[in-house]
């Protein structure tokens, strides 16, 4: 059994803030489905931050 403490960092605070409650929320055994929720958020956080990117580097480029 691992005991030692996860830390990821990330200059992101959205993600950073994803992932400091993915360590917390799998730090113990989880229901069904759980992990699938939180690929799901992660996958829709990307989406938004490509979103976010492609309108600040439209911007940039005119």
């Amino acid at each position: 059994m691992a005991t030692g403490k996860l830390e990821l960092k990330t200059d992101n605070f959205g993600l950073q803030m994803f992932l400091k409650r993915s360590v917390t929320r799998f730090a113990a055994p989880q229901p069904p489905g759980e992990l699938e929720k939180a690929v799901e958020e992660l996958y829709n956080f990307f989406v938004k931050y490509e979103r976010i990117l492609g309108k600040e580097l439209a911007v940039i480029s005119k």
